[in-house]
């Protein structure tokens, strides 16, 4: 590749190259054939029909694609079932055409055009089948990972057992999107790169935010020349092709330089999410020229890496609560506010210095600012900038060069953490600096600017990729997840005892849903009863409630439910019901009529209130659950590697029924567990609840601990409490030993 005149044009804007629309490149990859469909008929074509199919570019325009791949091909793609988006093993179909196998994919656009790609399938590709065995058997392995780091080395290693490229890489973003080799699985021969940072500038934002759109992205020669699209503009809409989800989409130049200043010949990249945004990514390399797995390979390597990336921040999520779990307990004992001083002086002690590691606090709490430790000279101005960015918490670990402004009175501190508290107070955490050295892959700042042939400028990537160490300065330790949880910790400790001195009926409320809630659990041979609470933002709780106790026949009564609002009103209710439905539950010895008895009382006594609830009679010895839902969320059966969701029929809330109530039954087989919940736990403002509950679905197939699932779904804060129960058949002593 020839490579233009370097220039240094000193006016050139550095982020051009940002600007890039490498969605709509105008040219694909020429492995393959992408077809552009307008209800049915081929609209724009890749010039590669013409290799790889031995047809005239103008001769495929305007037909139906039966016509151009044979009525038998054109069958097999059911276009009708072409998604907006999706993971590539949800629209692949093999069909024939011109009597050779080809791997075909399609999916629908925006603008109404189905994109249709056809990769030749070579004769010794492997059994589709046989990869995705392969994969599932990779993720029941990676189930029992002893750790993170052991989760990132079995991806990097899996991925390149299924894809066969030379390299593969885990890599993981910092919060500036500045990246570091975590796990790796090379050929013998290659230089190790563990361990190394490339700059968050490698990646482009308009790049980052394709891969958060489409996972899997694949280079198979970074010297071929790209098929341009025919016409270069759709007919109908008058605009370049979108080809977000194509995987043949072909790639901005520069980054092929870039791979190709690496030496690399082919790549492919899988996105690692959480909650759709990007924090990681899997590399693929190769060096020995083009690399082509196949659409299925592909497909296959994408499911496990998806797959493996939640299992990743669902470990990461259990870390964090293990952490959060020791932490609060110590937190309440050593900052526990008593009696009239300041809340603020009772928090910022000495103590907490140690608990949080950090070197310095500021608590700022109606009007009173208390500090302990190394506090910066110009706290008030920290805070006020910190506050200012507007979210909810702000880090820096470098306060002085990106906040100049704020350099003179800083003293010896270098970073803060920083979360907002009501009323515009606030809590910040500090740290010293601390030099530390950081090795790159290169030097960052060794980018070229490259003049093209029309005059115009171009930023290019970096020549050298050889090791480059920095001595980071004016820098303080990185602020880690477990950083904010704990700065978040503290933030609740705070709000609660604000709201309890200026509110306290909140004290009350929270006092009376503690004792509504049972002080034990029943535990029948052969089961494992489980269940958490957890009030609101600052101790603020609302009606939620679980129960669980034997009936005299021996089986067990299970609820949960939802009482609108919050406050002192919200608990009271929410105790009534449960008193009321405990007495109804032993009566009938059922859940529907309970229930139902339970709907008239609530007319009858609390006509204002408004309440969801599921209840259920389970048979330990058949493991048989018995259950009536009144407007509540349906349970989650979780078991092996599945998760399904049990039917329910979403009758109107308690005080509002009518007529009978229709129950279900589900079976709980040995090592089986149903999943009951409250919405808190799943509604976020601005997300789909369908969404929330498919997150809540995938996360409990990889773990079902109560207070991990609470910290992936509820998050640092949550404005609404949520109560979770989890029933679990434990497997037979002898079949677990089989299991290890």
């Amino acid at each position: 590749m020839d490579i233009p005149q370097v220039v240094t044009d000193d006016d050139v804007d550095l982020d051009a190259c940002a600007a890039e629309p490498i969605h709509i490149p105008g040219a694909v990859q020429s492995r393959g054939v992408l077809l552009v469909l307008d209800g049915g008929v081929v609209v724009q074509a890749s010039s590669s029909v013409t290799a790889l199919l031995g047809l005239d570019v103008d001769a495929v325009l305007g037909r139906p694609v039966e016509e151009v791949l044979g009525a038998e091909a054109g069958e097999h793609l059911h276009l009708d079932e072409a998604a907006a988006t999706g993971p590539l093993a949800d629209n692949l179909r093999r069909v024939t055409v011109q009597g050779r196998a080809w791997v075909a994919a399609a999916h629908r656009t925006a603008a109404g055009t189905v994109v249709v790609e056809l990769e030749p399938l070579a004769a010794d590709a492997p059994d589709a089948g046989e990869a995705f065995r392969t994969t599932y058997a990779l993720l029941r392995q990676a189930s029992s990972a002893a750790s993170l780091q052991a989760l990132y080395d079995q991806t990097a290693q899996g991925v390149r057992q299924l894809t066969g490229f030379d390299r593969v890489m885990v890599y993981r973003f910092d919060a500036e999107y500045n990246g570091e080799v975590v796990a790796e699985a090379r050929r013998e021969d290659l230089e190790p790169l563990l361990g190394l940072h490339y700059p968050a500038s490698d990646i482009p934002p308009q790049a980052r935010a394709l891969y958060e759109k489409s996972w899997l992205r694949l280079i198979s020669d970074v010297r071929a020349r790209p098929a341009r699209l025919v016409p270069a503009l759709h007919p109908r809409t008058g605009e370049p092709a979108d080809l977000t989800f194509a995987g043949l989409r072909s790639v901005s130049p520069v980054h092929l330089q870039y791979l190709g200043n690496m030496g690399v010949g082919a790549s492919m990249s899988i996105s690692l999410l959480d909650e759709g945004r990007l924090w990681g990514m899997v590399a693929c390399h190769h060096y020995a020229g083009a690399h082509t797995p196949s659409l299925e390979v592909r497909a296959a390597a994408e499911t496990l890496a998806s797959g493996l990336s939640l299992q990743m921040v669902v470990r990461a999520a259990a870390d964090r609560a293990q952490r959060a779990q020791a932490i609060s307990a110590e937190l309440a004992a050593l900052t526990s506010p008593a009696g009239d001083e300041p809340v603020a002086e009772a928090i910022a002690r000495p103590e907490l210095l140690r608990l949080l590691d950090v070197d310095g606090a500021a608590l700022r709490t109606s009007g009173t600012l208390a500090t302990v430790g190394a506090v910066p000279d110009a706290v008030e101005a920290v805070l006020g900038t910190a506050l200012a960015a507007g979210t909810d918490v702000f880090t820096s670990e470098a306060l002085a060069a990106r906040h100049p402004a704020l350099a003179d009175g800083l003293g010896e501190v270098a970073g803060a953490l920083v979360v907002p508290l009501p009323d515009g107070d606030a809590l910040a955490l500090f740290r010293r600096e601390v030099a530390r050295e950081v090795t790159w892959g290169g030097d960052p700042r060794s980018k070229t600017l490259t003049r093209e042939d029309d005059g115009s400028v171009r930023i290019g990537p970096r020549r050298s990729f050889a090791q480059w160490r920095e001595v980071v300065h004016g820098t303080c330790r990185p602020w880690t997840d477990d950083d904010v949880q704990s700065a978040v910790a503290v933030r609740r400790l705070a709000v609660e005892a604000l709201y309890r001195r200026s509110r306290p009926e909140i004290g009350a409320a929270l006092a009376l849903q503690r004792s509504s809630l049972p002080d034990t659990l029943p535990h029948p041979s052969g089961w494992q009863i489980q269940a958490r609470y957890r009030p609101a933002d600052g101790g603020r709780v609302g009606g939620d409630w679980y129960d669980a106790f034997p009936l005299p026949d021996g089986r067990i009564a299970l609820a949960i439910g939802d009482v609108a609002g919050h406050g002192l009103g919200a608990a009271s209710a929410m105790n009534q019901l449960r008193n009321g439905l405990r007495s109804l539950m032993v009566a009938h010895g059922a859940a529907a009529p309970a229930v139902e008895a339970l709907d008239r009382l609530a007319k009858q006594l609390l006509p204002d209130d408004m309440a969801t609830l599921l209840a259920g009679v389970l048979d330990p010895a058949t493991g048989s659950f018995d259950y009536v839902s009144a407007g509540h969320l349906p349970p989650l059966l979780v078991g092996g590697d599945d998760a399904r969701w049990v039917e329910v029929v979403r009758n109107p809330p308690l005080g509002y029924l009518r007529g009978p109530l229709q129950h279900h039954e589900v079976k709980i087989g040995d090592g089986q567990s149903l999943l009951l919940y409250t919405d808190g736990l799943v509604e976020r403002r601005g997300t789909r609840i369908s969404r929330r509950l498919e997150e809540l679905r995938a996360t409990a197939e990889v773990v079902l601990d109560l207070e991990v699932i609470e910290h992936r779904l509820s998050g640092l804060e949550s404005e609404d409490d949520s109560t979770t129960l989890l029933v679990t058949a434990e497997r037979p002593e002898q079949e677990q030993q089989q299991a290890f």
